[in-house]
């Protein structure tokens, strides 16, 4: 299917958008730009500038919901100053409450969910003929499909050092907290050969490490191909320095997936694990149907075969009924597990979720205070174990200049560390021996080894 048209400075017009939420909704706004560029629009960063602007949004906590409309609110004025200015909202938010955007935010000329993006065109169309566009119907899922077209790919952009690549969309799960199975359907696994396809795409463009993303990404399936067999077929690819992904859930993170840390020589050694609470019984209430102890195994599989490997979890703090003696249990995980990383929320109670019909709901500044708590325990974690990187030798994949700091280069290790090196000039994509010299509370400082990249 081929939807080229070439760019006409004359008649081109350019799109803004804003993107809320997770590695998911930035993918998809990749998707989004490269469905405009076929219409004749070019990316501005600029609002006032924009032909069309699209917010891209997010459910998962009502502070990003919230973020939404007011941003709809100071977007009036940019309206009122140029009227053929059309705005746009897509993405979860735009899912579940549909028709309500159009009447509680005059401004808006259409609204469109997950599975509508790639219609763009069409609604542009009705919109230039002064239509309100609310466009959120479910497409038929099967359990395998190829839910990106392929014409998105005929002149991808350079996405750069990094680049993602969605393998399912949608969740079967159904926590009680989450809005997902709501918000992008059930579960489908994306056919083998298109994503192993995309990964030669964007290789070719210049990425040097892939992100796999999906609600539950390590439930692939697809062809006979696991997820497993998946990595083992990305690996294989020639100029694919390195392979992580997100966001995996404990209960398919089995063996055969711990072993292909240590077999597969691009997965790198860092793992994203959701744990969401430390109390079975709120594991429970949240429907995660695994324990702690099943946890720990989980955390063992992992760390038997790769000590060094990074670790990184999700955390929901005061979840309807949590008592203190809960919240203790949380952060007596937090302890013995030790995570470098943790993303830690306050409950937030979502339209439509099992979570928002409880009772017991805690009041604001006993999650607050909880919160705070946690982080502290955390913050002194990370320090301790950056502290302890320091002397040790990285592999750095450069991403590129230090945004503040001259003849600074920035990259990560294949363990996620951030690293600044100085006194350092290598060009973004190339890998370098580093050797860390410091530690700041959330990165490291490094110097380059030598000035000529690692061989791969």
């Amino acid at each position: 299917m081929t939807k080229e048209h070439p760019q006409n400075a004359e008649t081109a017009k350019k799109v803004h958008i804003q993107t809320f939420g997770c590695q998911m909704n930035e993918y998809d706004t990749d998707k989004m730009l490269e469905v405009l560029r076929h219409e004749n629009y070019s990316q501005t960063n600029c609002q006032d500038e924009a032909d069309l602007i699209i917010l891209n949004t997010c459910s998962i906590r009502e502070k990003a919901e919230n973020k939404v409309y007011s941003e709809l609110g100071r977007l009036r004025e940019l309206k009122s100053a140029n009227p053929d200015l059309k705005i746009g909202v897509g993405g979860c938010v735009a899912q579940q409450e549909g028709k309500a955007i159009l009447r509680r935010a005059k401004n808006v000329d259409f609204v469109f969910g997950t599975d509508n993006l790639f219609e763009l065109p069409e609604m542009l169309s009705k919109v230039a003929e002064g239509q309100k566009i609310s466009r959120t119907e479910r497409h038929a899922r099967q359990k395998v499909r190829n839910f990106i077209p392929d014409y998105t790919f005929q002149q991808a952009k350079n996405f750069g050092v990094k680049a993602q690549i969605a393998i399912t969309k949608g969740c079967n799960n159904h926590c009680s907290f989450c809005v997902v199975p709501f918000t992008r359907g059930v579960e489908v696994s994306r056919e083998p050969e298109h994503i192993i396809a995309e990964a030669q795409r964007l290789v070719a463009a210049g990425a040097r490490e892939i992100c796999l993303l999906g609600q539950n990404v390590n439930s692939y399936k697809a062809n006979g191909t696991d997820f497993v067999e998946l990595l083992r077929r990305l690996d294989g690819l020639e100029k694919l320095e390195r392979l992580r992904f997100i966001s995996p859930h404990p209960k398919d993170f089995h063996a055969e997936l711990a072993d292909a840390f240590v077999t597969l020589p691009s997965l790198c050694e860092q793992m994203h694990l959701p744990l969401q609470s430390g109390s079975d019984r709120i594991l429970r209430r949240m429907r995660r149907w695994y324990t702690m102890e099943t946890f720990y195994e989980k955390v063992a599989l992992l760390r038997d075969r790769l000590p060094q490997a990074t670790l990184s979890t999700d955390l929901i703090v005061g979840f309807p009924g949590e008592t203190e003696e809960e919240f203790e249990m949380t952060m007596e995980a937090v302890r013995n597990v030790r995570f470098d990383l943790i993303y830690s929320f306050k409950y937030s109670a979502r339209p439509g979720t099992r979570a928002a019909e409880y009772p017991e709901h805690l009041a604001e500044n006993v999650k607050s205070e909880r919160l705070k708590r946690l982080l502290e325990t955390q913050e002194k974690i990370v320090r301790e174990k950056n502290e302890a990187l320091t002397g040790s030798l990285q592999e750095v994949l450069i991403e590129g200049k230090h945004y503040r700091k001259e003849n600074t280069a920035t990259g990560r290790t294949r363990g996620y560390h951030s690293v600044s090196i100085k006194d350092c000039r290598t060009k973004a994509g190339e890998l370098l021996a580093v050797r860390i010299t410091g530690a700041n509370p959330n990165s490291l400082i490094g110097e380059a080894l030598s000035t000529s990249p690692v061989s791969g």
